[in-house]
């Protein structure tokens, strides 16, 4: 089995205004809808949860059930507080006695990013079987300096070897869980992506082909660029 988490628990208040950026549109369509569609569509997912705030599980609800293509066919559950509280509610939603195997794939996913591909989230599933964990990166095309400070740059290290990490982040499903479980308060508090889960206790994680037009739709200058690549969506 394969599953896909799709996170959109974030209130999204560095866009501005009253509804979270998951639900705002692009050209018409719903940043989520857009998000579920890649999942539903891509023909190797059995089964997606999508992770939202709890006072926006009905309103989610509606949004999706407002497409054909995306009605009543994705479980909608409350996400938490933090990253790892909805990685761990979406988790429990897909692990029952029985029901996983030691082959079972979980694709953990940024729902404000919906131009991931097919074969992206395929790249992220074989690089996952391979070597446990995956995730989606581009090599950098920026210099990147170190300031600890905020003020002088204290060094650069090699661009050839940098990536910016984007999602989706895959895994093996119960090599995953059992770690994110074993999880105390503090690395909780620590764990900035899903990645970073595996790589606590020393698990590889790979780096499988991600895009430029992956991109995470944060500020409300990211909405114009959102318009232009949704032509090609």
């Amino acid at each position: 089995m394969i599953y896909a988490a799709i996170l959109a628990g974030g209130k999204g208040t560095r866009m501005g205004g009253d509804l979270p950026k998951q639900f705002l549109e692009i050209n018409g369509v719903p940043i989520v809808v857009r998000t579920v569609r890649a999942f539903l569509h891509c023909g190797i997912v059995d089964s997606t949860a999508l992770c939202v705030p709890r006072d926006y599980i009905e309103y989610t609800r509606d949004v999706l059930n407002r497409f054909p293509d995306t009605a009543d066919r994705i479980g909608v559950i409350e996400g938490g507080a933090e990253r790892t509280d909805s990685l761990e509610r979406a988790c429990r939603f897909f692990d029952r006695p029985g029901k996983t195997s030691p082959d079972d794939i979980i694709i953990t996913h940024d729902c404000v990013r919906p131009f991931v591909s097919p074969e992206m989230i395929l790249a992220s599933v074989e690089a996952a079987r391979r070597y446990g964990g995956a995730t989606a990166a581009v090599p950098s095309v920026d210099t990147i300096c170190f300031s600890s400070d905020g003020k002088i740059i204290e060094s650069v290290p090699d661009r050839s070897k940098l990536y910016s990490v984007q999602t989706p982040q895959t895994f093996l499903f119960r090599d995953f869980t059992e770690i994110l479980y074993s999880l105390t308060s503090e690395e909780k508090r620590r764990v900035t992506d899903a990645s970073a889960v595996f790589r606590m206790r020393g698990r590889t994680v790979a780096l499988s082909d991600g895009s430029p037009s992956n991109i995470k739709i944060t500020h409300p200058s990211d909405i114009p660029l959102a318009e232009k690549l949704s032509e090609a969506f």
